[in-house]
């Protein structure tokens, strides 16, 4: 970098200095000048010698500026006109450079803004005074004579780091304040929901935030991609649960089903006159279970399969519901009962009516079918209770099917006394004496075997009596009369079981009393 010349914008001089006519100055011993910088040309200056009258005029003491003519030798310095690019007549202050031709000291060293803090302080008030008196002299101001005192307030420009400013150096403009960016309020809300399990919330906000993200150039990409992927993570995971829970679950709602035991299968697999046991540790007989184990019905054992039944389906063919089926089960069940045992008299005490029924999870495993099953669920008996038209000869068949109706007759008597209840006995009476009238066609057309003839037909031969004394309870005056009829007529039933008693062992039906192989 080399040093303005005069008429530069760093001079503050608008232009270059104006022509002067020749003017003569008076001799004067000019000093040797040193270029003030190292990149800038050394100045020529004449060799310091002694005035003379004969030495030619000396030149001026800048190189761009035009000569000019002295004034007269004999004209003061006072008197002398202005001369353009010349200091006012006068020239410098008496006193102005010393007579030792000493210079004045050096200017402050200039201030650095990359000096430590403490230094840094301690050069600022220097930097300042010295910035207060670095203005350059006028334009064509006269370089001080070696020895001569600069005037007041005036020091050499400043070179090399001191003439220039930190800002024009390194383009640094000063200490501002950092404004961090935002971080999007929607990519913490992401994340912070992904972590609380609410996937599809934390999904939604992570692709807003996303979004936001990128037109605002915020921060929180990271946050933002986080709960996305645990939203879908989330989403997958709980669709995987709903399916599994759906499918695989037992119940359609609690704990799964435990692993099958050996030899036991699954209890949609029995079938009509299976009998079997649960499986050991998955439940309790009476009670839903998932596996049973399938048994021989001449071995202990707690249930006999009957059959199975259809269950209605609900409206677009999906699960009708626990509470549905349970409310159909018995009505679904007793036509399967009735056609599985038809000799009521075959069926150990304790043993009931139940059913086992489908969940959501395996309604469509079961076929959607109840199963209808005989069990005693505190003991176990042997042998099948079943007494269908597989298992019976025509005699046996037609003797069953002839009482049955009395049978089922005999069943519906009135819980309340007589005394309290005259019209139901009456209507009950009815219906059994033409029970009994029915009955009594029915055995009479039996062809039977030889050896049950005899108390086949002794059984028909009482019936006439007993369709009287039922009819004598229809027509009864008044509630004495009432009673005592009730009384004959239930003694009559009580009679006839000893007759069917007879028939039933010449057959070979059970008689009620159950052999030892059958309950244990």
């Amino acid at each position: 970098m080399s040093k303005a010349g005069p008429g530069s914008p760093e001079d503050g001089t608008p232009g270059p200095a104006a022509e002067l006519p020749p003017a003569e100055l008076p001799p004067v011993e000019a000093p040797h000048a040193e270029a003030p910088h190292a990149d800038a040309p050394p100045a020529e200056a004449p060799h310091a010698e002694a005035p003379h009258a004969d030495a030619p005029p000396a030149e001026a003491p800048h190189a761009d500026a035009p000569p000019v003519a002295a004034p007269p030798a004999d004209t003061p310095l006072a008197d002398a006109p202005p001369v353009a690019g010349l200091p006012a007549p006068g020239g410098p202050p008496s006193g102005a450079f010393p007579a030792d031709g000493q210079l004045p000291p050096a200017a402050p060293a200039p201030f650095d803004p990359w000096a430590p803090p403490g230094e840094a302080e301690a050069a600022a008030p220097a930097a300042a005074g010295h910035a207060a008196s670095s203005t350059p002299p006028p334009p064509g101001w006269p370089l001080p004579p070696a020895g001569a005192q600069p005037p007041p307030g005036w020091a050499p420009p400043a070179t090399g780091w001191g003439a220039v400013t930190p800002g024009a150096v390194s383009g640094y403009q000063g200490m501002y304040a950092y404004q961090p960016r935002p971080t999007n309020g929607m990519a913490i809300g992401s994340l912070v929901t992904a972590l609380t399990c609410l996937s599809p919330v934390a999904l939604v906000l992570g692709v807003i935030a996303l979004v936001q993200i990128h037109k605002r150039q915020e921060r929180g990409r990271g946050m933002a991609v986080s709960g996305v992927v645990l939203g879908v993570l989330g989403l997958v995971f709980g669709a995987l649960t709903t399916v599994g829970l759906v499918l695989g679950d037992e119940d359609g709602g609690g704990p799964r089903r435990p692993a099958a035991p050996r030899g036991a299968v699954s209890w949609d697999k029995v079938a009509k006159g299976d009998c079997y046991n649960p499986a050991q540790g998955t439940g309790d007989a009476g009670r839903q279970v998932s596996w049973v184990t399938k048994v021989p019905c001449s071995l202990p054992h707690h249930s006999e399969a009957a059959g199975t039944a259809p269950i209605a389906a609900a409206e677009g063919g999906g699960y009708p519901g626990e509470d549905a089926i349970l409310k159909s089960a018995d009505a679904l069940c007793k036509p399967v009962f009735d056609a599985y045992v038809l000799d009521d008299w075959a069926v150990p005490d304790g043993v009931g009516l139940g059913y086992m029924y489908p969940t959501r999870g395996s309604w469509r495993a079961s076929g959607g079918a109840v199963i209808c099953v005989l069990e005693d669920v505190d003991a176990q008996h042997k042998g099948s209770l079943r007494t269908d038209r597989t298992t019976l000869t025509p005699a046996q068949l037609a003797y069953l099917e002839a009482v049955k109706p009395l049978n089922a007759a005999a069943d519906d008597i009135p819980e309340d006394e007589v005394e309290d209840a005259p019209a139901d006995y009456r209507a009950w009476a009815a219906t059994m004496a033409e029970a009994t009238q029915q009955e009594a066609e029915k055995l009479a057309a039996i062809a039977w075997p030889e050896g049950a003839r005899a108390p086949g037909e002794a059984m028909v031969a009482s019936k006439p009596a007993a369709v009287e004394a039922w009819h004598a309870v229809k027509t009864a005056r008044d509630g004495a009369e009432l009673a005592r009829a009730v009384q004959r007529a239930e003694g009559l039933l009580r009679d006839s079981v000893g007759e069917a008693k007879a028939v039933r062992a010449a057959l070979g039906l059970s008689t009620g009393e159950h052999p030892g192989d059958i309950q244990v």
